[in-house]
């Protein structure tokens, strides 16, 4: 007798996404997580500590701008030769080294000020310092993040990696100023230490087998191997091209939130706080939301709604003439700017092979540092001439026009999972 026809069988239903929360899971990365997050707060708390000293030191407004680009200028030169190195050397060893070394120049910046040591230059000096180690530590430090975890909780090991910076930004001011009002400045650079102290003792317990490196190449190899990469592999090299226009108008609003303060709503430092405040909840509320809506929504699709999200709060604050407005504004920016970066960092780590990681990710810091300051530099100037609202409403309608240029470059990750087969 002929057999019956067999009935298909059913698909496979799909697991459940993993939670936000899944990464915390594994032991390594937990610990690795409390680090930052401890030292996040303490960079924070630095900064501000920095700033507020520098008023003191010395009251114009050119030396208090060079505390924020002596620390950021160094990522634009050295990131890629960080990103080499996290590629060649042992990462346990190289990350325990640079936050030991950047530890000391923390404590030593506090022991300088407690003591009435410090001056104008001599600060400088440190905050060059420190910019120049966080720049080659900072490729190795997301390379680990993907050492410790599976490929497939990586836009979770990100989001919860973008909420301790947002965490630290909202409350490492606060912390910042109680200290200072009570101790000194010196106390802020004393926490700031304690930060990099808790990172290094993480790296000094981690097993060297759990942190993995393939690359054996001279460093001008891998140099050269890195920008090649960058510049022949077509789906990496849109993804950083998208980031860079995206850049060069989201950090408009950046550069100019303290002049909408002053200038257009007739306010002072509190009501600069107010706005940086309300930016950093929007931001804390897109990392927690997204962990929720990554599973149905495509990586172009976030993007999509980011920058339409963050361009109308551009072009809302050029008319915004209260507070309220403007704060509702801000946390809108907040959000679309947080979607939209996190987006583009966990798309750029998976478009990586495993031997390109530290490099890749350093391509990418190196984007993110041109492109806040081209941006930065551009709608300031923007400003001067033409005035805030209409630099804000030409943000807002250039981002729209970049996008829809650019908005072919995927950034969907390849299909193929063998990019990062080593992990177990």
């Amino acid at each position: 007798m002929p057999s019956e026809p067999t009935a298909p069988l059913p698909p496979t239903p799909r697991p459940p996404p993993a939670s936000l929360w899944a990464p915390l899971k594994i032991v390594p990365f937990r610990n690795l997580y409390i680090a930052l997050f401890i030292t996040n707060i303490g960079g924070w708390m630095n900064g501000i500590g920095c700033s507020w000293l520098m008023t003191s030191l010395d009251g114009s407004a050119l030396m208090l701008g060079l505390v924020q680009a002596s620390f950021t200028f160094p990522g634009i030169v050295l990131s890629l030769p960080g990103g080499v190195l996290a590629d060649q050397l042992d990462r346990r060893r190289y990350i325990l080294v640079l936050s030991s070394i950047i530890g000391l120049v923390a404590l030593n910046l506090s022991l300088m000020t407690w003591l009435g040591w410090i001056g104008p230059w001599s600060l400088l000096a440190h905050t060059f310092a420190m910019g120049m180690i966080f720049a080659l530590q900072g490729p190795a430090l997301l390379s680990v993040i993907q050492d410790l975890i599976k490929r497939e909780l990586l836009p979770q090991a990100l989001t919860l990696n973008s909420i301790a910076v947002n965490v630290g930004r909202s409350v490492g001011p606060v912390f910042a100023g109680a200290l200072i009002g009570a101790f000194g400045a010196a106390s802020a650079f004393l926490v700031n230490t304690v930060g990099y102290a808790a990172l290094a003792t993480f790296f000094l317990r981690q097993r060297k087998r759990e942190l993995r490196q393939q690359v054996r190449e001279s460093f001008g190899e891998a140099l050269w191997n890195g920008l090649r990469f960058a510049m022949t592999e077509r789906r990496f090299r849109g993804m950083l091209i998208r980031f860079a226009l995206f850049l060069s108008n989201a950090s408009a609003l950046l550069a100019l939130m303290p002049l909408v303060a002053k200038v257009q709503l007739n306010g002072g430092p509190g009501v600069f706080g107010t706005l940086v405040t309300w930016v950093g909840i929007g931001a804390l509320i897109a990392a927690f939301g997204r962990s929720q809506l990554s599973p149905r929504v495509t990586p172009d699709l976030h993007v999509h709604a980011s920058i339409v999200v963050s361009a109308g709060a551009y072009v809302g604050l050029a008319f915004a003439d209260t507070l309220a407005a403007a704060s509702a504004l801000a946390f809108l920016y907040g959000m679309g700017w947080t979607n939209a970066t996190i987006t583009f960092q966990v798309s750029t780590q998976l478009a990586l092979p495993a031997a390109m990681r530290g490099r890749g990710i350093s391509l990418f810091m190196m984007t993110f540092g041109l492109g806040m300051m081209i941006g930065g530099v551009f709608w300031g100037a923007m400003a001067d001439v033409a005035g805030i609202k209409y630099a804000l409403i030409g943000s807002g309608v250039a981002a729209m026009v970049f996008h829809g240029l650019s908005w072919r470059m995927s950034l969907n990750a390849p299909p193929s999972d063998d990019l990062n087969s080593d992990h177990q």
